[in-house]
Parts: structure tokens; C-alpha cells; sequence
């Protein structure tokens, strides 16, 4: 969730044009921080959105089958 919310804030950054000089991040702020760079505001909810429903991508099964 805090990649979420990170990913939310990003997205506040590139609608205001806030210049950054550079990232630094680690686990799921590196997958949602490479949106910024790349200027892809709202891709982090869109894929999320599409793949909640997928038994293979979060949730208890996967975490009881998985680990993760």
C-alpha cells in the first residue's frame, strides 16, 4: 500500500511539473518510480486495477502458496 501511495504522489509530482534531479528507491517504489521518469501518470492504479482479480497476483492463496 505505501507503493501506492507512492505511486499517487508521483503522480501529483509529474501534474505539477515538479522537477526532480534524482530517485532513489528499493521493492515496489522501484517498479512505481519508474513511471515518473518515463512520465506515465496513472500507470501504476491502471495495472493494479487489472490484475486485482487475478488469483496469481495478490491475496491469501497466493501468499499461503507462494510466500508472497
Amino acid at each position: 500500500m505505501r507503493g501506492m501511495f507512492t505511486a499517487g504522489v508521483l503522480d501529483v509530482f509529474l501534474d505539477e511539473r515538479l522537477p526532480v534531479d534524482g530517485i532513489v528507491s528499493v521493492s515496489a517504489g522501484t517498479l512505481f518510480g519508474a513511471n515518473f521518469p518515463s512520465e506515465q501518470r496513472g500507470r501504476a492504479i491502471r495495472y493494479n486495477l487489472k490484475y486485482l482479480n487475478d488469483k496469481r497476483y495478490l491475496g491469501l492463496r497466493s501468499w499461503l502458496t507462494t510466500g508472497t
